[in-house]
This record gives structure tokens, C-alpha cells and sequence, in this order.
């Protein structure tokens, strides 16, 4: 006996007629007259009296009927708090630089089209995050570089990496990268993208440099820059708008850098999840 075989009964309980039940449920007759058999036969009774070319529900057809609509009714219940539970609360990860430069009015923008969903936000660094999209702790994630062989990635968003200091800084009058070595470097914390980055960089350059400050804001990393006459490296989306700083142009530093929307490779997302992807990627154009 499965749900299949108490819908067509309830169906020809509630007709009274197998050519009705038969119409409502896109099924030929025979099906709905065999389902019917098969019930009768497991439990070993009678469901409809046959006469004149009627039907009528026996004593056992109405005991069935009320158990049928307890247990589809159940089953409705059960599927819409399910479905009601995916949909309702929605966690996503996203790296520090990324939450600083689409987070708020991405926030925003998501609340507005979805405002029933709660949406819970972790913003950490590279490592951080990947972690918790390994442990199944978040849904998916907003991350620069390529992200671990096990995640799943769509990419979204393009910038480059460039080379900050205040806008007096001697390193303004010089081409050569090689005086990058005399200052300090205020860099982001071991785990995050932009570490990574910068050290391959630096060791593929032959450039001596390593960070005097680690530093997971990266507001305060150009603070750092503002008042100091050390240099920082952070994305060009950050600070192209920032009046208190410059930006050093080189045309042999170049690091250009994906971000991406990324999840477990295995893990199974409702079709919302495509919809607010969708809306990240038509946001960051």
C-alpha cells in the first residue's frame, strides 16, 4: 500500500465514481479500479458496494477515509514546514574585503526581494570560511582566489590588487619596486586571500618584504598608511574612493584576482539559492 494507492481512493470516495476519479487524477480507469482491488485485497474487505451501476462507500471505506485524511494531511504539514525551513533561514559566508565593499547594500537588496528569510552572515577570512563550508556550518560563501578542490564555484566579481600609501610617500617618485623594501608593509593576516597573494607574489619578484603588521580590518590598514610611512596592498574597490591615500602605479605589479560564490561541491541547494546567485552576480556588474 503506498500514499499513491489513498489518493485514488479518497478520490473515488469523494465522486462516488471510478470515470470521475479517473478524470481528476489524468489516470485511466483501469489503474483506479486496480488500486482499489489492491487495497481491498491487503486488508481483505470491501470499500464500495457495486449497484446499478453505482458505487457506495461501505463501513470500512469511511474508517479509511478518515485515516487517509489524517495521514495526507500529516504528510502536507510535514512538507510545507520542511520546505517553509529552507527557505526561511538562509546562512552565507564572506570574506572581510568583499563584506566591506557589497555587503551593506547587498543586505539590503536581498532583504528587499526576500523579506521573509532570515539571512544570518559570517563575515571571517579565507581559511575561516572554508572551514565552515566543509563542516556544512554555512550554506555557501562569497570568496576571493580559487577556493579548495571540494567547493563547488561560480564566479562573480573581478578586481585587481594594488599598492597603497599616503599621499606624500617618497615611493610616489619611484618606478622601481625594489624600494618597496625600505618600508614597512602593513599586510591582512596569515589565512586571509590577499596575504596569499602578496607573499607568492613577493617570492616570484625576489622582493625581501615581509609584513610588520598583520591586520584583519582593512579600514585599519589604511589608517595605518594615512599617518605612517609604511605601504599596504589591498583591493582596488576598497580604496579608489579614498581621498586621504594614493595609490602607487607600477606596470610591473599586477595581481588581478576572481571572487566567487562557492559551496560544497555536494552540498544539495533549493532552487532559491540560484535566484539570490543570480541577483550577487547582476549586482556586481
Amino acid at each position: 500500500m503506498t500514499l499513491r494507492h489513498l489518493e485514488i481512493f479518497m478520490s473515488v470516495y469523494h465522486h462516488k465514481s471510478i470515470t470521475k476519479a479517473s478524470k481528476e487524477l489524468h489516470i485511466s480507469q483501469p489503474s483506479v479500479s486496480l488500486a482499489i482491488k489492491e487495497l481491498e485485497e491487503k486488508y481483505q474487505i470491501i470499500l464500495f458496494d457495486r449497484m446499478n451501476r453505482q458505487i457506495y462507500p461501505t463501513e470500512k471505506a469511511h474508517l479509511l477515509y478518515n485515516h487517509s485524511l489524517q495521514i495526507l494531511s500529516s504528510l502536507e504539514n510535514m512538507e510545507n514546514e520542511m520546505y517553509n525551513d529552507q527557505i526561511k533561514n538562509i546562512s552565507f559566508g564572506c570574506s572581510m574585503t568583499l563584506s566591506q565593499v557589497f555587503l551593506p547594500h547587498l543586505l539590503k537588496a536581498l532583504k528587499e526581494k526576500y523579506p521573509t528569510i532570515n539571512f544570518h552572515m559570517n563575515v571571517n577570512n579565507l581559511k575561516e570560511i572554508e572551514n565552515k563550508l566543509l563542516k556544512n556550518e554555512i550554506d555557501f560563501a562569497l570568496i576571493e582566489t580559487l577556493p579548495l578542490h571540494q567547493l563547488h564555484k561560480i564566479p562573480f566579481y573581478q578586481d585587481e590588487l594594488v599598492i597603497v600609501v599616503n599621499k606624500k610617500h617618497p615611493l610616489l617618485k619611484t618606478n622601481n619596486l625594489k624600494e618597496l623594501e625600505k618600508y614597512d608593509y602593513y599586510s591582512r593576516e596569515k589565512g586571509s586571500a590577499i596575504y596569499e597573494l602578496v607573499q607568492s607574489y613577493f617570492i616570484s619578484h625576489k622582493l625581501d618584504i615581509h609584513p610588520s603588521i598583520e591586520c584583519v580590518n582593512p579600514s585599519s590598514l589604511i589608517e595605518l598608511v594615512h599617518y605612517n610611512d609604511g605601504f599596504t596592498i589591498l583591493p582596488s574597490s576598497l580604496v579608489k574612493n579614498k581621498k586621504e591615500i594614493a595609490l602607487l602605479k607600477n606596470k610591473d605589479f599586477h595581481i588581478q584576482r576572481t571572487s566567487h560564490i562557492v559551496m560544497h561541491k555536494d552540498k544539495k541547494l533549493p532552487s532559491i539559492y540560484q535566484e539570490i546567485f543570480e541577483l550577487i552576480k547582476s549586482y556586481a556588474k
